[in-house]
């Protein structure tokens, strides 16, 4: 089970983004740092109706398929951008994979093109196990290549999965690809009025999604400070966009905290939906572990038992030691101490990851020894020592030529 680390452990670790990205179809993914610098999205000046060539995809190392070297008229093209460390990207690709198959025979011509990317071969090797499952043309693009510059630069993307739809040798459309549904394929591919109503309309949506993303910036801003005027100002504002949104309830149960109403958020709890209760839950935990205030001991272990069981079976070491931490601060020695010794065996067992860093093992069962002896660490300084363990296990850099 998959928990964002900044929800666990503190920034010094890891950051992500978390209740920002409001867009129903998935979430999109930031581009990595480092990446070639690249327009705002309100800077963009490659658009809908923008004209664009076939030269950039010549350019492009194919690895299935090939590119286009001319529009063929009436032809729509829709290039999909995505990553092997994206796990959004992932999940879309049995989507435009169904998207290939139902509409290949009938003019719809889709390129995944692989962006941001540190290597061919983890590409090769993944289209390879995917097989009839991502049957579409795909190419490789690393990190500062020229469909970055020539495309993603100017188009202002920001994030992946991203899609651009051309019909014509112009832009019809950006936009997340689980957008694309088969009503708006079949309408690019007639054409004429069927074309432009399918435009308008997702328009209209991007624009409501873009107030919803902005209302959620507020939010989470808002949220970071503690600030319960400015929550309550976010669930306003969202209740006007969309009075049937599941973050209300979620942003409600924030609002509790903040409002430090505890006796109602431990009631709370229960009435969380089950899409997103799990984030909310760790947000609430990682606030409750770092906070200064006295909170009382029934609503900690109101959450740390709510997670516990799920953690337990499914959760990876940096969940069960963030059971462990808020057991220990709502007095329930022994479930903690149980947890705690949890984490460091599944931390010990936890298999290696291709590409990613593993975890270490030694923080945690420094912190379960600690926890035994009564004097278990802080969570910035079991952080630090997590930090401190990864630097040593990282790969040193080399060094540069004389």
């Amino acid at each position: 089970m998959k928990i964002i680390w900044s929800l666990l452990v503190s920034a010094a670790v890891c950051t992500a983004e978390a209740a920002e990205n409001a867009v129903p179809a998935g979430k999109v993914v930031p581009s990595p740092q480092g990446a070639s610098k690249r327009l705002k999205p309100e800077e963009a000046t490659l658009n809908v109706g923008s004209a664009v060539t076939t030269d950039v995809f010549a350019k492009l190392d194919w690895v299935q398929g090939s590119g286009p070297k001319t529009w063929e008229p009436g032809k729509v093209y829709l290039f999909e951008c995505w990553a092997t460390w994206c796990g959004p990207c992932i999940a879309a690709i049995p989507h435009v994979n169904e998207l290939h198959q139902k509409y290949a025979e009938k003019g719809l011509i889709i390129s995944g093109i692989n962006v941001w990317e540190d290597g061919k071969d983890k590409v090769v090797e993944f289209v390879k196990k995917k097989g009839d499952g991502m049957a579409y043309n795909v190419a490789y693009t690393g990190k500062g290549g020229a469909f970055e510059t020539e495309w993603l630069n100017p188009a202002g993307v920001t994030g992946i999965p991203h899609a651009f739809v051309v019909k014509d040798g112009r832009i019809l459309l950006k936009t997340h690809p689980m957008q694309l549904t088969d009503g708006i394929i079949e309408a690019f591919l007639a054409g004429g009025d069927a074309q432009k109503n399918a435009i308008d309309g997702i328009a209209a949506k991007q624009a409501a999604q873009g107030k919803v993303s902005g209302v959620m910036r507020a939010y989470s801003q808002a949220k970071a400070k503690n600030d319960a005027e400015g929550i309550a100002k976010a669930i306003s504002d969202l209740k006007e966009l969309n009075a049937d949104s599941p973050y209300l309830s979620m942003m409600g149960f924030d609002l509790l905290i903040a409002k430090k109403d505890w006796a109602a958020a431990e009631t709370g709890i229960g009435t969380l939906p089950e899409q997103g209760r799990l984030m909310t839950l760790f947000a609430a935990a990682r606030s409750l572990l770092s906070s200064k205030d006295e909170v009382p001991a029934t609503f900690v272990k109101a959450v740390a038992t709510t997670l516990a069981p799920e953690m337990e079976s499914k959760g990876g070491p940096m969940e069960n030691q963030m059971i462990a931490a808020l057991l220990w601060k709502a007095g329930e020695k022994e479930a903690a101490l149980k947890a705690a010794k949890l984490a460091a065996e599944k931390a010990a067992s936890a298999p290696a990851t291709p590409g990613r860093m593993s975890l270490p093992a030694a923080p945690f069962n420094s912190y379960a020894e600690a926890m035994e002896k009564g004097t278990p660490p802080t969570a910035e300084e079991f952080a630090a020592t997590v930090r401190a363990e990864m630097q040593k296990a990282a790969p040193a850099a080399p060094k540069a030529a004389e």
